[in-house]
């Protein structure tokens, strides 16, 4: 074998040592992002409950999803653009009724006008309407989500251990006069909790159902603890018919903003895309 011959065969070896390898499941929630001129805002969110767009993974998905995850169409699972990845959630077709317990691990979708992206398998479990679209209500659940989290590299319980911790002294104090002296017990040290069982209905793969409700669809713009902001909020979109909805909850009375009812899921997306470029960034469809 000559010097050239072997050089060549020496490249390919080359090029996968220097590739880095993908990195292995882990929590994650992640910095600011932007997407078809979008900013997103990843927060954990453990008792989200929320309504809108759900869309089908494009053809050409990722090898490995945004936690580390391999991708497959057929696993049951999501992709969310905010919430902690992984996080279980039920998701309902609110045209049809039907209910599918998923794994969220991936970013996305990228279209703003929608807030799920789901697997094939998931869209076909759902009865997805043809267009590949369906009005869906997104529903964290809580025990399956912090569990999952607790268990995961990366997850919330390394950040409380890596919090600093303050240096304490301690010192016994001298016995009562008349009685002996007295080496004081070591405090016991307390085992940790073990992370509580997850029940069978919120494992991923659980199908249900319940009424349709379809709903109607609005453009939240967004919610205002404060109704002078919420008042300019919708002035400023008075040409799209922007009006204010008062919102109770916590004992907090919030005002939402927003554009609505709209008759079809095109009609909302041409709006939706309008609003966006008239400068309400925190728009986004909602099913009501």
């Amino acid at each position: 074998m000559n010097r050239h011959s072997a050089l060549l065969l020496l490249l390919p070896l080359a090029g996968c040592l220097q590739k880095p390898p993908h990195p292995a499941l882990h929590y994650i929630v992640g910095s600011p992002y932007e997407a078809d001129g979008v900013w997103q805002y990843p927060e954990a969110d453990f008792s989200y409950d929320e309504t809108g767009i759900a869309t089908v993974y494009p053809t050409r998905a990722p090898r490995h999803t945004a936690d580390g995850e391999p991708y497959s169409p057929e696993a049951f699972a999501a992709a969310h653009p905010t919430l902690q990845l992984p996080a279980i959630a039920r998701v309902t077709n609110l045209e049809n009724g039907r209910q599918i317990v998923v794994r969220i691990n991936d970013r996305g979708p990228a279209n703003p006008a929608r807030t799920l992206a789901v697997t094939p398998r998931v869209a076909s479990l759902l009865g997805f309407s043809p267009a590949g679209v369906a009005r869906v209500r997104i529903q964290v659940l809580p025990a399956a989500s912090e569990a999952l989290a607790l268990s995961l590299p990366g997850g919330p319980a390394l950040a409380i251990a890596s919090a600093p911790v303050g240096h304490v002294s301690v010192s016994a104090l001298p016995p009562l006069p008349g009685t002996a002296s007295a080496v004081p017990a070591a405090p016991e040290k307390q085992a940790p909790a073990p992370p509580a069982a997850v029940p069978q209905s919120e494992r991923p793969g659980l199908l249900s159902s319940v009424a349709p409700a379809p709903g109607a669809l609005f453009i939240r713009t967004g919610i205002f603890t404060s109704q002078s902001y919420a008042e300019l909020e919708a002035a400023s979109l008075a040409r799209f018919g922007a009006t204010m909805i008062p919102r109770y909850g916590s004992g907090t009375l919030k005002v939402e903003v927003r554009i609505g009812p709209l008759a079809s899921i095109p009609e909302a997306d041409a709006v939706l895309k309008e609003v966006l470029a008239a400068g309400a960034p925190g728009a986004r469809l909602v099913v009501e």
